[in-house]
């Protein structure tokens, strides 16, 4: 494995960690008061203002077909965070964090569908063991479907989507300006619709909000975008499912949560559908 696949697969872990503790922080906002809509937009500026303290030399702005693509992602990305958000202010953590790790059926299939993407039957296999894996972290009981599983279904296909997206935007080779484009555009749609509702604002439970802007959007994202250049999508959606190890692991340290065995055989699937996905090449090759 080279230099650059390994930085880019640890880049894409240390994000589903922040990811995993974003989780916590974003179930303390909703708590606290915080509308979804209006978290939406205070994340999305947060992290685009903290970024764009580092892009800005770069005139992105300037970069025309950089800012469309840009643009379109923060689009799929927005879609994403509705669903979510408001399916977890509905469900809860818990269906939340199972249904959104959906988009690691949704990647391939859709890739595959799509965007005619070549995919192997051996990724199909990891995918759907890394997504029961995340069952058995995530569903601690049974699931009652209602509503908000609907936002959370919504907001895994928009979040699938976003990854596939990022991977195609490699070539720009400027992962800082397209975060940046991306949470702006998350910021100006979230807002936008603020203009239109009668939102209260709460000045509780800022600090929940701002780790979610500056670590879960600004950090996190940047460190997606950045690994997907050099990673397949249906790889990268593999990885990025360990936040639901990394936010049980935050759930317990915050609220002092016993975690119970179905979660660690759960996250011994994971990492096994990991170690399987790295040693498939090898596999493969000798296969042929």
């Amino acid at each position: 494995m080279s230099a650059e696949i390994k930085l880019a697969k640890s880049s894409l872990f240390l994000s589903a960690f922040l990811w995993g503790f974003g989780f916590v922080a974003v179930e303390g906002a909703l708590i606290s008061g915080w509308d979804p809509m209006t978290l939406l937009a205070a994340r999305g500026f947060i992290g685009g203002l903290l970024l764009l303290m580092f892009s800005y030399r770069r005139k992105f702005w300037r970069n025309k077909a950089l800012m469309i693509e840009g643009i379109k992602a923060g689009i799929f990305l927005t879609l994403g965070f509705v669903g979510q958000t408001y399916g977890q202010a509905i469900s809860g953590p818990a269906n939340a964090s199972f249904i959104t790790a959906m988009y690691v059926i949704f990647v391939p299939i859709i890739g595959a569908i799509w965007y005619k993407d070549k995919i192997h039957p051996l990724e199909i296999i990891t995918s759907i063991t890394a997504f029961i894996g995340v069952a058995l972290i995530s569903v601690q009981g049974s699931i009652r479907v209602n509503f908000g599983d609907i936002w959370l279904l919504a907001g895994a296909l928009f979040f699938a989507v976003h990854i596939i997206k990022l991977s195609q935007l490699s070539h720009f080779n400027d992962s800082l300006s397209l975060t940046t484009i991306q949470l702006f555009t998350m910021s100006a749609i979230s807002s936008t619709f603020l203009l239109f509702t009668d939102t209260n604002f709460t000045a509780s439970g800022l600090y929940y909000v701002l780790y979610i802007g500056l670590i879960s959007s600004g950090i996190a994202f940047f460190l997606q975008t950045f690994g997907q250049k050099s990673v397949a999508s249906s790889v990268a959606s593999i990885i990025l499912t360990f936040e639901a190890i990394f936010g049980v692991l935050g759930s317990a340290i915050v609220f002092k949560l016993v975690i119970p065995t179905q979660t660690w055989i759960g996250g011994i699937l994971l990492l096994g559908s990991v170690f399987f996905l790295e040693a498939m090449p090898l596999i493969v090759k000798k296969k042929s």
